[in-house]
């Protein structure tokens, strides 16, 4: 297996960091129209005709892919003048795998390369739980995670 994350991943995972968490924040979202390239906080991402623009409570942009938006969130109708619609967090999906890391560091996910700082939290979906090197992982910036996430208590 080739996985360009794995020292960051066995980083997070000998020192045990992951814990659950659950968004707890609407956001605002758009479907795109027209390829594009989206500036994130995290880097350059490419945005697909289908997918949706994603605006979180602190104004960050990202795409995401439709099918992931609407099963991590439900649609309210509601929409501003600008055409974005809020979305709020599904209280039955599921939740991610999140880790606080202490030191500038960058992630290969699927969409590119992405670049936290230092405090900033990677994160990975709740289903990768147990995998130790999972194909999907993405970086939240630590001022809005802290906004729109709330850790989950074990069970």
């Amino acid at each position: 297996m080739s996985n360009a994350n794995q020292l960051l991943l066995d980083e997070v995972n000998s020192a045990g960091l992951w814990f659950t968490a659950r968004k707890t924040r609407p956001l605002w979202a758009k479907e795109i129209t027209v390829a594009q390239t989206v500036s994130t906080i995290e880097g350059q991402m490419a945005a697909n005709v289908g997918d949706y623009l994603c605006r979180g409570s602190a104004g960050d942009i990202w795409p995401q892919k439709a099918e992931t938006l609407h099963k991590k969130y439900s649609a309210t109708g509601e929409c501003d003048s600008e055409g974005w619609e809020k979305f709020t967090p599904r209280p039955e999906g599921a939740g991610v795998q999140a880790a606080r890391i202490g030191h500038s560091f960058t992630v290969k996910a699927s969409w590119g390369e992405l670049t936290g700082q230092p405090g900033d939290y990677l994160v990975k979906s709740e289903v990768d739980k147990d995998v130790k090197y999972p194909d999907d992982i993405w970086i939240v910036a630590a001022t809005i995670f802290e906004e729109t996430y709330e850790r989950v208590l074990s069970e």
